[in-house]
């Protein structure tokens, strides 16, 4: 996908902020850590930050954030001071921040400008922190999942980003589960790019199909719990 194509699908998403919001999984504890059980001290900017769910949590933990993100839409959710912006151009200050973070979103980024610009809004040995949240398919009725919802959970548990001008210090592979209703599974369906970008005969399609594998492979009562896994990067800049 061209890079002008992606971020404009990455800017698709506030068209169901509340949605997302709710039925999307939060980041674990032991993934947010990674970095430090102290972030009070701390000068954060959320990059791709969306409706908030990342800041939400830093901002939990007693650290200062600015949310940046090209969709004002899902950024009027964010709790966190905001600025509508792009990872390529965050209309920062130079070396302003301790810790850059990238939650569901370094995918959408043109890699090379935003790491240009991560590194220009970074103190001197700054971080990147990259969490990605993604179902886990290696358990075989989630695949399936996946495939019909068409998840794009495409990052393997051995990728490693490596953004020219950062070492990667350390890593972690989380497992956790969500509990959903089967409406909230079709709510997440629709809070996927795929579906964003579809028409009406697509999504109804989508939509028959989970209905029809809940029904007669895996059917469940109440809630379903969602099993997931969180990648999470730790980088540090050389400068």
């Amino acid at each position: 996908m061209r890079p002008r194509a992606q971020a404009a699908h990455g800017r698709s998403f506030g068209q169901l902020a509340g949605v997302y919001d709710e039925v999307r999984p939060r980041y674990p504890d032991a993934a947010i850590n990674l970095v430090s059980s102290d972030w009070s001290t701390l000068e954060i900017c959320d990059l791709g930050a969306g409706t908030g769910i990342l800041s939400s949590a830093l901002l939990d933990r007693g650290a200062n954030v600015i949310a940046i993100d090209p969709d004002e839409v899902a950024l009027a959710n964010n709790p966190a001071r905001s600025l509508v912006g792009s990872a390529e151009d965050t209309g920062l200050p130079d070396a302003c921040v301790d810790i850059v973070t990238v939650a569901q979103a370094w995918h959408w980024f043109d890699e090379a400008a935003a790491t240009t610009e991560i590194n220009r809004i970074l103190r001197p040995h700054g971080q990147l922190i990259i969490l990605i949240n993604q179902l886990d398919v290696r358990i075989d009725w989630v695949l399936r999942l996946s495939r019909i919802m068409h998840a794009g959970d495409v990052y393997r548990p051995a990728y490693r980003p490596s953004p020219a001008g950062f070492d990667l210090i350390d890593h972690e592979l989380v497992e956790f589960t969500t509990p959903l209703p089967f409406e909230g599974i079709v709510d997440l369906a629709r809070t996927r790019s795929y579906w964003l970008r579809s028409n009406q005969t697509t999504r109804s399609r989508v939509e028959s199909n989970l209905r029809e594998y809940f029904s007669l492979e895996h059917p469940f009562d109440g809630e379903l719990d969602l099993p997931y896994m969180c990648l999470a990067y730790v980088l540090r800049s050389h400068d």
